[in-house]
């Protein structure tokens, strides 16, 4: 009986934690997209958090390479030799697949190692269409940015997103596609406030570049990303630059730029 109370409370710990870090908005994805990014180096992924955190503002996500978690005696002496194993054993299951799965490890009053299915219509998903429609002007890649919506949020969320995005490509872009289809990309600017749309849903930032700006020429060139709109002009959105400085640009005057791994949005 004791050992069954042992097992259960042991349980529910996990659960807890696990609950918890799901609960933090843009993790789990921060988390999926590191370890589909760095999967040749067979990782697991570190979220750390510390005991008194509340909203997981304190949370940090790195890759650690199986040349360092199953080698390195600095790490193999960070954890137990119970976790260390339950990550041996993760890799050594038979239906493990880099491409399909990876392995976590969770680590707040606790840690906790799991193995998570990489989601079909997740993150790594979105991410592909965003690059793809910040790198050109293709009508398939809005067709496919319009699927990921519909597949991945709730018929009332699609139908009011889809619709915004719709009205925004005939009011501030010149689309004349048929009300109901996916619009025909006229501009760069469309396919740049669909993918930020994409990302915002999942709560990961869209690093930018400021270009083409023609009063603040001194902006062109400097890097940041993108909170939301501007609550002052429905046409702008409102970049926070690296140096902390706050400006008002339209999609037009950013561009969507790679800058390591992908990461949510900071409180």
């Amino acid at each position: 009986m004791a050992q069954g109370g042992r097992a259960k409370d042991f349980n529910q710990s996990g659960d807890d934690l696990q609950s918890w870090f799901n609960k933090v908005p843009g993790l789990a994805n921060e988390i999926e997209l590191m370890a589909w990014t760095h999967r040749s180096q067979a990782p697991i992924i570190l979220a750390l958090v510390s005991e008194t955190d509340i909203d997981g503002s304190t949370a940090r996500v790195c890759m650690i390479p199986r040349s360092i978690w199953d080698e390195n005696p600095r790490f193999l002496a960070t954890f137990s030799a119970a976790h260390l194993e339950g990550i041996r054993l993760s890799f050594a299951e038979a239906s493990f697949s880099a491409n399909t799965a990876y392995v976590r490890m969770l680590c707040k009053q606790g840690t906790l190692v799991s193995t998570r299915g990489f989601k079909p219509n997740g993150p790594v998903r979105a991410v592909q269409i965003v690059e793809a429609l910040t790198a050109a002007t293709k009508p398939e890649d809005l067709a496919d940015a319009f699927a990921w919506f519909e597949n991945a949020l709730t018929a009332k969320d699609a139908h009011d997103i889809l619709q915004f995005i719709r009205q925004r490509s005939r009011l501030l872009h010149g689309c004349t596609s048929p009300l109901g289809s996916v619009p025909v990309p006229t501009n760069r600017a469309l396919n740049t406030e669909v993918a930020l749309l994409m990302m915002h849903n999942l709560r990961l930032a869209l690093d930018i570049r400021l270009t083409g700006l023609r009063s603040a020429t001194h902006l062109n060139g400097r890097e940041g990303v993108i909170r939301g709109p501007d609550p002052a002009d429905e046409e702008r959105w409102t970049a926070r630059l690296d140096d902390g400085t706050c400006v008002s640009v339209k999609a037009a005057n950013f561009v969507h730029v790679c800058r390591g791994d992908y990461r949510r949005v900071s409180p």
